[in-house]
């Protein structure tokens, strides 16, 4: 009896060495992930953009689908906020795909890549040209017309709208201060990230405004009330603006806002 419990013990001993081994190389071997793609550089194509379809998915970490969505497609060819864009037009048709790099380092909406023509859904239309950076009548910029100030001072939002509107690449993504009247407070969120923005008008009953979306979205002064006088520190972005219709406008805000209530108009 003894010699069969010795044997059966070394039986043992030597299947528990053999585990830790088979372990070992199964972890080796699931952690040996295929390296993502090198950064695409040639012409963007249709049949890159509509092969990307399922490359990425909500809630996936950007530092994964990042660079699955580069490898593919290469830079984004438009960003706006947190959403990037890829698109392709040729002549009446055009496709496009949109990701949104949440705040929290995920993935957030995926646009799967579509295919759009002219006279289709004029949002998705819209989208799709403005991703390819293709610019409309009324887009194309006065090379006449002055750029943001330089000096720091504060410009009245009729100002801010009327220039940025006339010369919108001189206008995108310069910090200028623009002071007006409060209009009211939004708030959205998606997921864990949370939107403040406010809205001001040049002048009370002016019927002109823009909006400022806040660095902070808990940073909203306090004792706002109608008309109360602000000033408005932030990033210029200019939008298309498209109704049902087809209709065509501009939309000039702000991002990356610091608002104050200012001593006077």
């Amino acid at each position: 009896m003894k010699r069969i419990a010795l044997a059966v013990a070394a039986v043992a001993a030597l299947s528990g060495c053999s585990k830790p081994e088979s372990s070992s190389a199964s972890v080796a071997s699931a952690s040996a992930a295929p390296a993502p793609p090198p950064p695409f550089t040639g012409k963007l194509t249709s049949e890159r953009v509509m092969g990307a379809k399922g490359l990425v998915h909500p809630f996936m970490p950007w530092s994964e689908a990042g660079p699955k969505l580069e490898g593919q497609l290469g830079k984004p060819t438009h960003i706006k906020e947190s959403t990037q864009m890829w698109a392709v037009n040729e002549g009446d048709d055009c496709w496009y795909v949109e990701v949104e790099k949440r705040a929290d380092g995920t993935v957030g909406m995926v646009q799967q890549p579509a295919k759009i023509s002219k006279g289709e859904a004029a949002f998705n239309w819209d989208d799709c040209l403005t991703a390819a950076n293709v610019p409309r009548e009324g887009e194309i910029d006065d090379p006449n017309a002055p750029g943001p100030p330089t000096d720091g001072k504060p410009i009245t939002v009729a100002a801010l709208l009327d220039g940025a509107s006339k010369a919108r690449a001189k206008w995108t993504n310069a910090k200028v201060t623009v002071k007006g009247v409060y209009s009211g407070t939004s708030r959205s969120s998606s997921g864990d990230s949370t939107s403040t923005t406010i809205s001001m008008m040049n002048a009370k009953d002016s019927g002109r405004g823009t909006s400022c979306r806040l660095e902070d979205p808990n940073a909203v002064p306090e004792k706002l009330g109608l008309a109360t006088p602000l000033t408005a520190t932030g990033v210029v972005t200019v939008d298309n603006m498209v109704t049902l219709g087809g209709t065509r406008s501009v939309s000039v805000s702000l991002d990356h806002c610091v608002v104050k209530v200012s001593a006077g108009k």
